[in-house]
């Protein structure tokens, strides 16, 4: 029996990054790329977190041109210690909803993928490759990568030391 789960995909040129869609309450394109810490959305300042350059320097992809995608996610789908963090880095406190929000130059799209297809980073790197975010690699059938990535893990290594 196959089991499947249900992933927003973030498209660069040669790779795509799987987030369980659990932690994307949505997301939508940005007219322009937004490289403050804060974003007003809907009636509130959300502190905002632009991951481009990350998954362009680190993974050596290349970034869409006019998709500057915003994610919104809800701060109670990560630790407390994390959620300091993010206070911490964008100099912005989390408005009544909750939310916040991560920008990217990505497509975005939603897929239904069978867990299957998803195989565990190998040993001896898996502890690096988790700590930066990925936690599992697939091919598509056009051979394209695909990185399971875990959001906080993600987020941990981009703020890096901040305590």
């Amino acid at each position: 029996m196959e089991a499947n789960n249900h992933f927003t995909c973030l498209s660069y040129d040669t790779i795509d990054f799987l987030i369980q869609s659990k932690y994307v309450l949505f997301g939508i394109y940005l007219p322009e790329k937004v490289e403050e810490k804060f974003i007003s959305f809907e009636n509130e300042i959300l502190p905002h977190i632009n991951l481009a350059h990350f998954f362009e320097d680190n993974f050596l992809c290349k970034k869409k041109e006019e998709c500057n995608v915003m994610l919104v996610m809800k701060k109670d789908d990560f630790d407390k210690t994390l959620q300091k963090k993010i206070v911490k880095y964008t100099e912005k406190e989390f408005p009544e909803s909750g939310n916040f929000a991560i920008s990217v130059n990505s497509d975005i799209t939603t897929k239904l993928i069978d867990l299957s297809v998803l195989k565990l980073i190998p040993k001896g790197i898996r502890e690096k490759q988790n700590s930066c975010g990925i936690n599992a690699v697939a091919f598509s059938e056009a051979g394209r990568r695909q990185l399971l990535i875990s959001p906080d893990n993600l987020l941990r290594t981009f703020m890096g030391g901040l305590a």
